[in-house]
């Protein structure tokens, strides 16, 4: 299987897992409003549920954003540069975003490991589950632009990319 192929078959899960999470925050916003004005009871899981869901729907969904270029970019200059030029700073970025990534990535984890102990009073389960949101968003955005390098590299000596 090729890399990409690999990539695109872990990014439609992702992209799965989203539109769950979605649903999820729907549903549950649904029930603790109507039990909030209709019933005067909330659950108390509503809201954490809630949050929990939308970390890791912003996480993952910022990956697939990343992957798919769909970030917002100041567009500026590109049209007054060369493109050599553009290329290179496409290059400067992808490192850039890469170490950034890579450090983020370790702070997660240990922000995550640090979080095991403390538990949600609703929820009860442990905090972690929201924190390991962040180290998964941001392997999920180090392993795309370790893709995009490798595949630069690899259409630079001529060769296609499977692994």
């Amino acid at each position: 299987m090729s890399l990409e192929k690999g990539m695109d078959r872990l990014f439609k899960a992702t992209n799965t897992i989203c539109r769950i999470l979605l649903l999820v925050i729907f549903v549950v916003m649904w029930v603790v409003v109507f039990s909030r004005y209709f019933l005067s009871k909330t659950p108390v899981w509503g809201e954490e549920l809630v949050l929990l869901a939308l970390l890791w729907l912003g996480m993952l969904s910022g990956a697939e954003a990343l992957r798919k270029d769909l970030h917002i970019k100041i567009t500026v200059i590109d049209g007054k540069v060369s493109e050599r030029f553009l290329r290179i700073q496409e290059r400067v970025y992808d490192v850039v975003i890469t170490a950034l990534c890579a450090v983020m990535l370790y702070h997660a984890v240990v922000a995550t490991a640090e979080s095991v102990g403390t538990n949600y009073m609703g929820l009860k389960i442990p905090e972690a589950f929201a924190y390991a949101a962040m180290p998964a968003g941001y392997g999920l955005m180090l392993l795309i632009k370790l893709e995009k390098l490798y595949l630069v590299l690899v259409r630079r000596n001529g060769r296609e990319g499977t692994v």
